[in-house]
């Protein structure tokens, strides 16, 4: 969802200069400090540019550099809560560990009066979500460099040991480069290092962290089994709502979204518009139930969707056959997911949207 900018504010470059965006712009309700408020004697709030659940986002300046950057709040309401704070915490170092020009960067932590703070780069352009709205179905040639680069930030956050676990058109933004858009990942909040998901999810079992509709199996079971080929499923699914301008699993609950992921044959894209020779076996691939069955890198990942979207070697995709438990089972997989959204009291929450869920169904992760 992008954020609205405020009419009474003072003016800048563009309305769309943010560094992450979830929720409304206007509403400063949960914020702890407001416009004009200087924090750690060095950045100046100028104006809400979004925010959510979490937090917020300011347009603010560097006072002692002059420049301009973001600054991301977490909300009022959390602040005392040590889960949200340890949360906030490891989304500033898991994005600054990340040296990309496809990840958004992080320039400072720290904490004003009780209320932790990230400063991060400040952008122009629009996440792809709101350029996906706009426009539907994207032309091949942009989704395969917009991938191609969204890839390499993916491969540097694997190789640092890091696993986004929210990856989604809302965490993609396009920013106005030299040579066409530059992509930047953001929202690094729910992140978790590999070695960590190994030992064992400390947000507790069965909690679902990330957004539905871009979610893997086995993280729509349990937010503790996602590893980077969960990240590689949620890539795949945002390159299908690329080409295609819908999305390949769809809902009216969380319950329904979860039984199409889990039981429900995966749709073949050729058969909801046209895509290039050997998608549909790319697609089937990569959204393999069983993780050993899809790529196992995001390089493997880019190469294989190069391959298939400018015609080459498409013979070479074969699709794996699918795990026969996964379809022929359906009553038990509709159990379990009954189970998941029913413990965490989702069974009810509606998705819809006038052509498929919508784009910030989000479900807030338990904090």
């Amino acid at each position: 969802m992008s954020a609205e900018p405020d009419p009474s504010s003072e003016p800048v470059a563009s309305d769309a200069r943010v560094a992450t965006l979830a929720g409304s712009a206007d509403d400063t309700r949960r914020d702890a400090v407001g416009a004009g408020s200087v924090l750690a004697d060095r950045y100046r709030l100028i104006r809400r540019i979004g925010g959510g659940g979490m937090g917020s986002v300011w347009e603010s300046e560097h006072l002692v550099l002059g420049s301009r950057v973001a600054i991301k709040l977490i909300s009022a309401a959390l602040v005392d809560d040590e889960r949200a704070r340890s949360r906030f915490l490891r989304e500033a170092q898991a994005a600054a560990a990340l040296r990309s020009p496809h990840v958004v960067q992080i320039f400072d932590h720290g904490v004003h009066e009780n209320t932790p703070y990230i400063a991060m780069e400040l952008l122009d352009g629009e996440p792809l979500s709101t350029r996906l709205a706009a426009r539907g179905r994207l032309p091949v040639d942009e989704v395969l460099a917009l991938m191609h680069q969204v890839a390499r930030a993916t491969t540097k956050a694997h190789e640092a040991g890091v696993v986004h676990r929210d990856l989604k058109p809302d965490n993609i933004y396009l920013s106005p480069g030299e040579h066409g858009d530059v992509a930047k990942v953001l929202d690094f909040g729910i992140a978790k290092r590999a070695v960590e998901l190994a030992l064992g999810d400390t947000t507790g079992s069965g909690a679902l962290l990330g957004t539905p509709f871009y979610m893997s199996p086995e993280q729509l079971i349990d937010a503790g089994l996602a590893d980077a080929r969960s990240d590689l499923w949620s890539l795949a699914v945002i390159t299908y709502e690329c080409l295609l301008g819908q999305r390949p699993f769809a809902g009216e609950s969380v319950a329904e979204l979860a039984v199409a992921v889990l039981a429900e044959p995966v749709p073949i894209p050729s058969q909801h518009g046209a895509v290039p020779t050997g998608f549909d076996a790319w697609f089937a691939r990569a959204t393999q139930r069983e993780p050993d069955a899809r790529f196992q890198s995001a390089a493997e990942f880019i190469d294989a969707l190069a391959l298939c979207l400018r015609d080459e070697g498409a013979a070479e995709l074969t699709t794996p056959s699918r795990s026969p438990t996964a379809t022929r089972r359906p009553a038990l997989v509709i159990a379990v997911a009954a189970t998941i959204v029913g413990a965490l009291g989702l069974a009810a929450l509606a998705l819809s949207d006038d052509r498929s869920p919508p784009r910030d169904a989000t479900v807030q992760p338990e904090l």
